[in-house]
C-alpha cells in the first residue's frame, strides 16, 4: 500500500476540513430549493388549471356568441345585456323640417265623399241669439274599419260660428281644430295599432295607408298622432298598473332598448300580471336597482324574476325562474368545447336536474294543499343540496351555477310553499318579444319623449290586444271613451 505524502495528507485534510464547513450550508440550501421547487410547481399547477378554466370559459362565452350570430343568422348580433352592437347614424347636416311640413294638404271638391252641416244659433251658455254668423270649413280625413268598397272617407265638414253679444265670446257648433285637414279616429287607431302590435315601422305605416287606404301620412305627423293618443291612453295605463297590483304574482324582466338622444337609459322593463294579459312597459331607463323599485310598489305582492340582483330584497316573497338554469344547464350538456368527459359529466347532471325538475312540477300543477306543499318543500330542500354537491368535475360555469342555485334554493321552492306562484318567469320573457323585435327593426326610440309615449302605446295596446285579439279597435274605441268621460 502506497504511503501519501505529507503535502497530499495536508491537502486532502483541507479539503475534508472545508468540505465539513460547507456540508451543512449545502444541505440547508438544497432543502430551500426543494422547497422553492414544490412551491414553484403547485403555482404551475394552479395556474395551468386557471389557464384551462379560463379558456374553456371563453370557448364557451365564444360558441354562446356564434349561436347567437350565426345560429340565428343575425348581422351585428346583441351583446349580452340585450343591446345592439352600434348606434343608427343620425346625419350631422339634416335640414329642419318647415312648418308646412306638418299641415295636411287642403282636399279637392272631388275628393269629398261626405259633407255635414252644424249649425249653430243661440249661445249654448246662456241662449242669447248669436249674430254675425259665419262658417268655417274643415275636413277630415278617415278609413272605413272594416274594409268596405269605398276604404277612404273624407267628411267636409261646415262649422257654423257666432258671437254671442251677451257673453262677449265667438261660439263653435263643434271645437275647429287649427289645421284645415286632419286625420280621424279610425287612422289613429290604426297608426296606433300597427306601430304596436304590428311593429311596424313609420315608412311600413305610411305605405300601408296609402296603398290601402289612399292616405297620405309624414312622418312628423304619425309621431304627433302618437304623442296625442299616448295622453289619451295614460290613465289607462295607471289603471292597469293598478290591476297588476292586485294580481296574486307579477312578472319582471328587462332588455335592451336604446334611446339616441336625452335617453335616460339604454333598457327596456316589463312587468306583467301571472293571472292576466296586463303588462306594463318602460322604456328608456337604466338597468339600476331604481328602475326595480319603481315597478315592485309593494313588498307584500310576490314576484317571479330571473336571477339578476336588482330585483333582490324588493318583495318578502321573491320567486326565481326554473328555466333560466335550465336553459345554462342544456348548453353545457350539448356544448361542443368541452371535452368528452366533461361533457359527459354535465350531460349527466343535466339529467338529474330534470328529474328535480319534472318532481317539483308535478307539485305545483297539483291543486294546492298546503300541508302537502310544506312536506314537498321539506322533502326537495336536501335533494337540492346533494345535487348541488360541488364536484373536482364541474367546468367553472357548472360550479357557479350550482353555487347560485344552493345559495336560493328558497327562492326557487317558492313555487311549491306558495300558491298562485309560476315555476318559471316565461311570461315576462313573452311579453318583452314585441319589443325586442321593434328594437331590431327600428333600433329603439329617437329621444326619451317619443320612449315615454312608446311605454304608454305598448302597454295599453298589447294588453287590450292580448285581452281581446279579435275586436282590438272596439276595445281600443271603448278605452278612449271610457277615460274622456270620466
Amino acid at each position: 500500500m502506497e504511503q501519501l505524502s505529507q503535502e497530499e495528507i495536508r491537502r486532502r485534510r483541507i479539503d475534508w476540513y472545508n468540505w465539513s464547513k460547507e456540508l451543512p450550508r449545502l444541505r440547508e440550501e438544497n432543502k430551500r430549493l426543494k422547497e422553492e421547487n414544490k412551491l414553484l410547481r403547485a403555482d404551475l399547477t394552479r395556474e395551468r388549471k386557471e389557464r384551462e378554466e379560463s379558456v374553456e370559459a371563453l370557448k364557451l362565452q365564444i360558441e354562446e356568441l356564434r349561436e347567437m350570430v350565426f345560429g340565428r343568422k343575425r348581422g351585428g348580433g346583441d351583446d349580452e345585456n340585450g343591446q345592439t352592437g352600434s348606434k343608427p347614424k343620425v346625419p350631422k347636416d339634416k335640414k329642419p323640417r318647415s312648418p308646412a311640413s306638418y299641415r295636411r294638404a287642403t282636399p279637392r271638391d272631388e275628393e269629398v265623399t261626405k259633407e255635414t252641416v252644424h249649425s249653430i244659433d243661440c249661445c249654448p251658455e246662456c241662449g242669447e241669439a248669436l249674430t254675425n254668423v259665419q262658417e268655417a270649413v274643415r275636413y277630415v280625413e278617415d278609413i272605413v274599419i272594416p274594409t268596405l268598397a269605398e276604404l277612404r272617407v273624407v267628411e267636409k265638414q261646415r262649422i257654423e260660428t257666432g258671437f254671442c253679444s251677451q257673453c262677449r265670446k265667438w261660439h263653435s257648433a263643434i271645437p275647429i281644430q287649427k289645421q284645415v285637414c286632419s286625420l280621424g279616429e279610425n287612422v289613429r287607431m290604426r297608426i296606433s295599432y300597427c306601430v304596436t302590435v304590428q311593429g311596424q315601422t313609420f315608412e311600413k305605416i305610411a305605405r300601408d295607408l296609402q296603398d290601402t287606404f289612399g292616405v297620405t301620412v309624414s312622418d312628423g305627423e304619425m309621431a304627433h298622432i302618437l304623442t296625442i293618443e299616448a295622453m289619451k291612453l295614460l290613465p289607462e295605463y295607471h289603471d292597469i298598473d293598478v290591476r297588476i297590483c292586485g294580481a296574486p304574482a307579477a312578472h319582471y324582466d328587462e332588455t335592451g332598448h336604446p334611446v339616441q338622444t336625452e335617453g335616460q337609459g339604454q333598457y327596456g322593463w316589463v312587468k306583467t300580471a301571472s293571472d292576466s294579459p296586463d303588462t306594463i312597459f318602460r322604456l328608456g331607463q337604466t338597468r339600476g336597482k331604481g328602475n326595480a323599485k319603481v315597478l315592485i310598489q309593494s313588498k307584500n305582492q310576490s314576484i317571479i324574476t330571473d336571477d339578476y340582483s336588482a330585483y333582490d330584497g324588493l318583495s318578502d316573497n321573491h320567486g326565481l325562474c326554473w328555466a333560466h338554469p335550465k336553459r345554462k344547464l342544456q348548453d353545457l350538456a350539448e356544448s361542443s368545447t368541452l371535452t368528452d368527459e366533461r361533457r359527459l359529466h354535465c350531460k349527466e347532471f343535466y339529467e338529474r336536474f330534470c328529474t328535480l325538475l319534472g318532481d317539483v312540477k308535478s307539485i305545483v300543477h297539483f291543486s294546492y294543499d298546503r300541508n302537502q306543499r310544506a312536506k314537498g318543500a321539506v322533502r326537495f330542500r336536501p335533494l337540492i343540496a346533494a345535487l348541488m354537491k360541488p364536484s373536482a368535475q364541474d367546468p367553472k360555469k357548472l360550479a357557479t351555477i350550482k353555487k347560485t342555485f344552493l345559495k336560493n334554493t328558497e327562492h326557487y321552492l317558492l313555487c311549491v310553499i306558495e300558491p298562485n306562484i309560476p315555476m318559471t318567469n316565461n311570461k315576462a320573457e313573452r311579453a318583452l318579444r314585441p319589443l325586442v323585435i321593434k328594437r331590431k327593426i327600428s333600433f329603439g326610440s329617437k329621444t326619451q319623449k317619443g320612449a315615454d309615449v312608446m311605454s304608454v302605446l305598448l302597454s295599453v295596446c298589447l294588453t287590450t290586444w292580448w285581452s281581446k285579439p279579435k275586436n282590438f279597435y272596439a276595445a281600443y274605441s271603448a278605452i278612449v271613451r271610457k277615460w274622456q268621460n270620466a
